[in-house]
């Protein structure tokens, strides 16, 4: 059976496997990664690679013919570049880098859009030709099938709906009130409202979203809060998106969201309106939310990608 090296690069880990056509996972290998500089995550990149090969192998014997690989940031495919995020930021040639290191076909994409490859390929929103695939974890971001086709814009920036805003302009944007990243500003920028909350010992080491949920769980005010502005937005979000693509099918999926506590909420949430027009409705990954992105890599690095241009 076919197979592909598939790798995914988040903001603090990187995971490294093989991954047959079929999506099974032969093996995987998991390194941290952290807050580093894209050189550094190449070298990562390059030693987790030659490091599966060494100590795990590959299933046939010989290495497989492609890769796929997952970043976060802004990504040209179709020349393999991983673009500047800034103006100190440098632009790293992903794919031929790698083709020069390894002999094989490397393909490489955003995280997300990988993402939403894998799940209309193989997860929730399998054959649909318009759906919206929402990420909820560290940060906020979607990835967008239109007819067929992934929607990335004329630079690649399209689907980071984290920086709307629905405030007139005048407050945050919204990944600071729907994403992990966003718990964390809200614990930090709130705490002073709400001194006698259960987050306050965890407010300097840093709130995670199990932190947030914990706390709601035992009653904390500015923890419900957090969740509350959590649902309101990502209803928000999905409103505006069906309104603009009228997408089949809304999948949501990310860390903060896979658990389902507040699917129900968010369904809620969401505009009547907009509601009626999801002939398929909203709901979560059936993706392993653990891998998601790893299928996402290997969904491209099967050679899937080129039918999405």
């Amino acid at each position: 059976m076919k197979s592909c090296i598939a790798v995914d690069i988040g903001g603090t880990k990187m995971i490294v496997a093989e991954v047959q056509e079929d999506g099974s996972i032969v093996q995987m290998m998991r390194f941290p990664t952290g807050t580093i500089p894209k050189e550094e995550k190449m070298k990562n990149l390059i030693a987790g690679i030659k490091a599966y090969e060494k100590e795990v192998g590959w299933e046939g014997g010989a290495r497989p013919f492609q890769m796929g690989i997952g970043i976060n940031g802004i990504i040209d495919p179709q020349k393999g570049l991983w673009k500047k995020m800034g103006a100190q930021d440098t632009e790293v040639e992903v794919r031929a880098c790698m083709e020069r290191e390894f002999g094989v076909k490397c393909y490489i994409d955003n995280d997300v859009k990988c993402t939403v490859i894998a799940e209309n390929l193989f997860g929730a929103g399998k054959g649909c030709r318009d759906m919206v695939y929402i990420n909820v974890g560290t940060g906020l971001a979607a990835g967008i099938i239109a007819g067929g086709k992934l929607i990335r814009g004329s630079d690649g920036f399209a689907g980071e709906v984290g920086f709307m805003n629905f405030t007139a302009g005048e407050g945050i944007h919204i990944e600071m009130l729907a994403s992990g990243m966003g718990m964390d500003y809200q614990v930090k920028n709130f705490l002073s409202r709400y001194p006698d909350s259960l987050l306050k010992e965890k407010a300097d080491a840093g709130v995670t979203g199990w932190d947030v949920f914990r706390a709601a769980d035992q009653g904390d005010e500015l923890a419900g809060k957090i969740l509350e502005n959590m649902v309101r937005m990502n209803g928000l979000l999905i409103s505006n998106l069906t309104c603009v693509l009228s997408p089949e099918i809304v999948v949501l999926g990310g860390g903060l969201i896979t658990n389902g506590r507040l699917l129900g909420k968010i369904k809620d949430a969401v505009l009547q309106k907009a509601k009626k027009h999801l002939e398929k409705g909203i709901v979560l990954t059936k993706l392993n939310p653990d891998y998601a992105g790893l299928m996402g890599a290997a969904a491209i690095g099967l050679g899937y990608q080129e039918q999405y241009f």
